[in-house]
């Protein structure tokens, strides 16, 4: 059985201006190291929001390119599972789901 891949990713402050602006490194195990030059750190935010804040910037497309080509060096199908299909969308109602759940709304 194949080894699944981590969803663990971890990252390191590389250094950090005094408004915020940081160079941060995001590492996964097997995917390998990324560095963000300019990632924004609200400093005058609490140790949770200033994570969050840093999470929110993670160069998700950058890993996932690198998955991709690493499914490629291991001769894994890089296409689509189907290359038709169908789903249903409203004209007359263009503020539902296209898969047919209607969004939640809230009143204000």
């Amino acid at each position: 059985m194949e080894h699944e891949l981590s969803a663990t990713f971890s990252y390191k402050i590389m250094d950090c201006n005094t408004d915020g602006w940081a160079r941060v490194e995001f590492i996964h195990e097997t995917l390998g190291r990324l560095t963000k030059p300019n990632v924004f750190i609200p400093l005058n935010h609490s140790a949770e929001e200033q994570r969050g804040a840093i999470v929110m910037q993670f160069p998700a497309r950058a890993f996932h390119s690198r998955y991709l080509a690493q499914l490629a060096r291991a001769g894994k199908p890089l296409a689509p599972a189907s290359l038709v299909g169908q789903f249903t969308y409203r004209i007359d109602r263009p503020m539902e789901d296209p898969v047919g759940l209607p969004m939640d709304t809230q009143k204000v």
